[in-house]
């Protein structure tokens, strides 16, 4: 078994693992015109200014489970994988947007390293609330496929 625990973010917080048990819950490719690495989302903290899997849980469970998910994890992991738009954010982080009457959103910002993609957090929201953020990319539909070496312990890299 690898061990993942290894594996942190910037912060020093682990990094969690998707329902196939690696960290990587999505991708942002070359084709989106951002820079192209993985979606990761770490335990991180939670508070007004926290970041991560705790804060989403604090701020945002009660909107995410009554829209029909059955934890904030499913969530993130659904949205990572199948966004159809990336929106401009604020202070150079973007969302990643799925939805029709809402808008099921990651807010996410380049690491340091530029080698992943980290989710800040997240939520249900109202299709106004992007609606004048600029448009990085959109897709009608979007397929994941992982790139090679996925398999890979992160503790490896």
């Amino acid at each position: 078994m690898k061990n993942y625990r290894l594996a942190v973010d910037e912060n020093g917080s682990p990094f969690v693992l998707n329902s196939k048990g690696s960290i990587d819950f999505g991708y942002i490719t070359e084709e989106m015109n951002l820079p192209p690495a993985p979606i990761r989302i770490a335990e991180g903290i939670s508070g007004p200014r926290g970041y991560g899997l705790k804060h989403m849980i604090e701020g945002h469970e009660k909107e995410i489970l009554n829209s029909g998910f059955s934890s904030v994890h499913d969530f993130v992991e659904n949205v990572a994988n199948s966004f159809t738009e990336i929106k401009e954010g604020k202070n150079g982080s973007y969302l990643l947007e799925k939805g029709d009457s809402y808008h099921n959103t990651l807010f996410v910002a380049l690491s340091k390293e530029r080698d992943y993609w980290k989710v800040i957090s997240g939520g249900v929201f109202r299709i106004r609330y992007s609606k004048n953020k600029k448009t990085i990319h959109s897709a009608s539909e979007r397929q994941i496929s992982p790139p090679a070496g996925d398999d890979a312990s992160p503790s490896e890299e």
